[in-house]
């Protein structure tokens, strides 16, 4: 039975999707995190009286604040919510967004604020540098993933083309001695599988440590919309399932021939 590689082709092309919507991101929040570092915090306005029958006094204050406020959050939507799949991704209002980026608590002050103050200024933007230096740390494990799928592939490959050389001679052609090397030769690209299957467990296991904050499963975060959660397990355990077979031909073989 002939081992596909389309699901690590898969994968890889999961990984490059997803790496170009993190450095996306990444860039969108570091252009807020730019613009809430340029702009002007306000003090709240001193409680004045308006001017008899006017409303200039309370208009003066409030505006300003209120210009501040909505400044802030017009640069979140210009650049955190207007990355390329934010509707497709996500689809929140910009409160929801908020919330989720930078916490309730944040995202509270936020919307109970009559002012732009100086303390707020500086939390929005120690939560747009986290969220900053989040995406950089994810798009770190998709490359330290992709790379790990890369090297699979070619390792896997090149197990598979070991197989096919040993299976160019048919084994009712072969003798006793000959099966007894072919068996031997089964035995070795099976213990290779098995280095491959503990490496591969190990890669996934360090990238649930790295991001267990953020996701809770990295691999299946990253091969949601793929047949299978985990590809390249899935095609180990292929690989294993033909020299499983093809083992037990040849001790098939072996217990027939003289």
């Amino acid at each position: 039975m002939a081992v596909s590689l389309d699901r690590l082709d898969d994968a890889r092309e999961a990984l490059r999707a997803e790496r170009r919507r993190c450095v996306d991101e990444r860039e969108a929040f570091r252009a807020f995190r730019r613009e809430v570092a340029a702009s002007q915090a306000t003090a709240s306005a001193p409680n004045q009286a308006p001017a008899a029958g006017t409303l200039v006094g309370q208009r003066g204050g409030r505006g300003r604040t209120d210009a501040a406020l909505s400044g802030l959050r017009r640069s979140y939507e210009r650049t955190v919510m207007s990355v390329p799949h934010y509707d497709e991704e996500y689809g929140d209002d910009f409160e929801e967004s908020f919330a989720a980026e930078f916490g309730p608590d944040v995202a509270t002050a936020f919307r109970s604020a009559s002012v732009l103050s100086a303390p707020l200024r500086r939390t929005v933007a120690a939560a747009a540098a986290s969220s900053l230096d989040e995406r950089g740390q994810f798009i770190d494990v998709v490359d330290e993933e992709a790379e790990s799928v890369a090297s699979m592939r070619d390792d896997i490959a090149s197990l598979l083309g070991r197989l096919d050389d040993l299976d160019r001679t048919p084994l009712s052609d072969r003798g006793f001695d000959a099966l007894l090397a072919l068996y031997e030769e089964l035995s070795a690209l099976r213990e290779r599988l098995e280095a491959l299957v503990a490496a591969r467990q190990a890669t996934i296991s360090h990238h649930r440590r790295t991001l267990s904050g953020l996701v809770p499963d990295v691999t299946e975060f990253f091969y949601a919309d793929l047949s299978v959660r985990y590809p390249v397990l899935a095609t180990l355990a292929a690989v294993g399932a033909t020299l499983a077979t093809a083992t037990r031909r040849v001790e098939r073989h072996l217990a027939a021939t003289p």
